[in-house]
């Protein structure tokens, strides 16, 4: 993996983390079930995407080009 790339994939981890910090606030701010609920759904989804960046990490050499 190059350090540009390398670089990017970290972007998009720390995104995808903010990401979903902000859905679960606004989950928890939610006035109404249904917005709650969706908020959640975005929230997990985030979650899913940060996992699959971390897996990408892990399957990647440690060694940078």
């Amino acid at each position: 993996m190059t350090s540009k790339e390398l670089a990017c994939l970290e972007e998009l981890m720390a995104t995808e983390a903010a990401v979903y910090e902000k859905f679960n606030l606004y989950a928890r701010q939610a006035g109404e079930s249904a917005v709650r609920k969706l908020c959640e759904q975005l929230a997990d989804r985030s979650r899913e995407h940060l996992t699959a960046l971390m897996g990408l990490m892990e399957q990647t050499d440690t060694s940078v080009h």
